[in-house]
């Protein structure tokens, strides 16, 4: 079944490319050329619609006890306010999902996640629950709509229509206020852009009028809606993953670069910890790597990777332009031995070298700024 966010007659105004998500939702590909969009959100503003996203209210007296136990994260460390990015794993350490956790008080936490997990995380967390547990799960998602506003001119942009502090609200945290017209709104200072930017979030009946207050304000330092293909273009360079496409249940996090939010030392361990610390200790077998390629035209996908002796070490995941660092780019799994930056490997004959996978603005200081 067709799904369709708040705003879908807004994307069909401003003239956007329509495709069908994963997860069912008709979403824009792009309005305009996918450089302008690009470039919009690197060295101005963007906003986006992604409403579409699942959100799970969890809450009771065992809420927090409950988070510590699935997610590998340490949700100790989290205040009102705060959010923190995590993986959900297997007993294995296979990866469930990655996703953010927030909390809105000590028996009040919300964890935000894609489209296309949205259910199939809902089903997982609810079979973690203990029969004793003081524990509720509340798919919240049709109740929200909400937008991203990513870029180096986003706070400026959400400063002019909202009644809050944006220069007060610190990386990974969330505010409550409300946009100029009294539109309720929560917004959060995180993103999948790698830039400065603000995650969004009004009840569904506001979500087009909110677009549009962004919108005007926007006009001001040349923001641009971008969708899909932008989104895209932006992560791959900054080398977030989206699971359920290059990450499943098969990859752990030491395989894609997530290991820095395992949290081995937490109160209590969690799902998956002991498969994890054998991983730790052994070394996973396989990396998710980025290839600087020779040539201008793109990679394909599954094609085998060779060391320079013309053993086959991995294989390719994406193709893709890197518009901001000017280089002809793609990801691939390599054999941990080979997985190391300067190494010359060879695909169908065509030359490259790996290079670290988040390979825009590496030590994450724009988004920070």
């Amino acid at each position: 079944m067709t799904k369709f966010t708040p705003l879908y007659g807004v994307h069909m105004a401003l003239g956007a490319e329509m495709i069908t998500t994963s997860a069912g939702y008709r979403m824009p590909a792009h309005y305009r050329p996918l450089e302008e969009e690009h470039r919009a959100v690197r060295e101005r503003a963007g906003m986006m619609d992604i409403s579409l996203m699942g959100r799970i209210d969890i809450k009771g007296r065992d809420a927090f006890r409950f988070l510590q136990r699935v997610a590998a994260n340490d949700a100790e460390k989290l205040s009102d306010g705060q959010l923190m990015y995590t993986t959900l794993c297997n007993e294995e350490g296979g990866i469930v999902d990655d996703l953010t956790v927030w909390r809105f008080s000590a028996d009040h936490y919300r964890i935000v996640t894609s489209s296309i997990m949205r259910y199939r995380t809902m089903k997982w967390l609810q079979d973690q629950v203990g029969d004793q547990e003081d524990v509720y799960l509340t798919d919240i998602s049709s109740s929200l709509g909400m937008i991203a506003v990513q870029g180096p001119k986003s706070r400026e942009l959400l400063q002019d229509i909202f009644d809050g502090n944006m220069g007060a609200l610190k990386f990974f945290h969330f505010t409550s206020g409300k946009l100029s017209g009294g539109i309720p709104a929560l917004i959060a200072r995180v993103g999948f852009s790698g830039e400065l930017g603000f995650e969004c979030y009004f009840g569904a009946e506001d979500t087009v009028e909110a677009w549009n207050k962004i919108f005007e304000a926007g006009k001001k330092y040349g923001a641009l809606p971008y969708g899909f293909d932008a989104l895209d273009s932006l992560r791959f360079e900054k080398g977030y993953i989206f699971y359920g496409y290059e990450v499943t249940q098969e990859n752990n996090p030491f395989e894609c670069g997530l290991e820095r939010w395992v949290a081995f030392d937490k109160r209590g361990g969690f799902l998956g910890r002991e498969a994890l610390l054998h991983v730790k200790e052994a070394g996973p077998t396989k990396k998710l790597v980025a290839l600087e390629v020779e040539g201008d035209d793109l990679l394909p996908e599954k094609r085998p990777v060779r060391a320079e002796d013309g053993v086959a070490i991995g294989e390719t995941v994406y193709g893709f332009k890197g518009l901001s660092v000017g280089k002809n780019l793609a990801w691939a799994w390599i054999k941990t031995a080979y997985a190391k930056d300067g190494k010359k490997v060879t695909i169908d004959g065509r030359s490259a070298r790996i290079a670290p996978l988040r390979y825009y603005d590496p030590e994450g200081k724009r988004m920070k700024g």
